[in-house]
């Protein structure tokens, strides 16, 4: 009985540990999306700022052209790196619900192997 109490107890650590983990990545993922996310909105403010300190038109319409041009990288960087903090999150989040779903299992099996030791022990106290 205790060796089932025990394996239970640990099935549920090893399940709380995997969904912990799970979300520290995910969290990770989304902290390193949002820097190159801002790291993408600052290039293309650099080049919004050098459209307004042109001073001819042919340079204005150069940094325009340059801005412009910046901010669609940016603005793709962005995207790229939200689809990819999204993927990992999911990717997180499937890792938990196969742990907990593991340890959900385990602990099915263990509670019916602690069920059939304490039927068996009424069964033996019955016979003596």
């Amino acid at each position: 009985m205790k060796k089932i109490v025990a394996a239970l107890a640990s099935t549920l650590l090893v399940t709380s540990v995997f969904a912990q983990t799970a979300a520290t990545h995910a969290d990770k993922a989304q902290v390193n999306g949002n820097n190159t996310k801002a790291e993408a909105q600052a290039d293309a403010n650099k080049d919004v700022t050098k459209t307004a300190q042109a001073t001819t038109s042919d340079k204005t319409s150069d940094a325009r052209g340059e801005a412009a041009k910046a901010q669609a990288k940016a603005d793709k960087k962005k995207h790229a790196a939200q689809s990819k903090a999204d993927k990992k999150k999911q990717d997180a989040a499937k890792d938990a619900n196969v742990a907990q779903a593991k340890a959900d299992k385990e602990k099915v099996e263990a509670q019916s192997d602690a069920n059939k030791a304490a039927a068996d022990a009424k069964v033996d106290a019955a016979k003596k």
